[in-house]
């Protein structure tokens, strides 16, 4: 395979913002409680992880199954808001080599591009703030594109960039998305998803680290 177009996911391969988004969260659904929209469900920390990942809406409907649309609809904002001072507090860090694995691509003529189903403030504000903007051709997220989802992202991204890719994340949206898209895919065993998740990949890494070295293997 020849391209030298590589799409990474955000949360849970290029940062790790666990407790970032958790306490958002929290904050969001405790929020909604005190608003009286619905009672307190004793959510726990690993139901809030199991949905970092996800687009907003299907995320939150797994957390609050009985509520309104109209519910959820004024909820995300709220959780925009707590995203954005959770990241002014300097919560969240990239993972173990990320900067450096991203700039020896970049420095070896990767194009580099984000499909993140995060926030579109605060998926741009956590790679600005750790700079890494500046690497990356092009950042988008399901919500700033209004994309649907992950696949659909993944598209418009291919459409932008005119090649094929490689799509990276740690995820079953982000491998649904390369596959669907036609794309290798190469889950990362560091992140939030679980060992069954990222086993439908093609390849896997245990580190940012390994990933040039299976690229060159691999032909890519």
């Amino acid at each position: 395979m020849k391209t030298n177009t590589l799409i990474f996911d955000m949360d849970g391969t290029l940062f790790d913002s666990r407790e970032l988004l958790s306490q958002a969260i929290e904050n969001t659904l405790q929020y909604g409680v005190e608003q009286g929209m619905y009672s307190d469900q004793g959510w726990t920390e690993q139901d809030r992880v199991g949905i970092i990942g996800e687009p907003f809406y299907p995320g939150f409907r797994k957390l609050l199954p009985g509520v309104s649309e109209n519910i959820l609809e004024n909820l995300e904002p709220v959780l925009d808001r707590f995203l954005l001072t959770e990241m002014d507090k300097g919560a969240g860090e990239l993972f173990p080599e990320v900067k450096e694995t991203l700039q020896k691509l970049a420095d070896e003529g990767y194009q580099l591009y984000v499909a993140s189903n995060g926030n579109a403030e605060y998926v741009p504000a956590a790679l600005e703030r750790e700079g890494l903007a500046p690497l990356f051709r092009g950042i988008y997220s399901v919500q700033q594109y209004q994309a649907g989802n992950k696949i659909n992202l993944v598209r418009m991204i291919l459409d932008d960039a005119g090649a094929d890719a490689v799509m990276i994340g740690d995820r079953s949206s982000d491998i649904e998305a390369g596959k669907e898209n036609g794309l290798l895919v190469i889950g990362c065993r560091y992140g939030f998803g679980s060992e069954e998740e990222v086993a439908a990949a093609d390849e896997l890494v245990d580190s940012m680290a390994d990933l040039p070295g299976l690229l060159k293997e691999k032909h890519i």
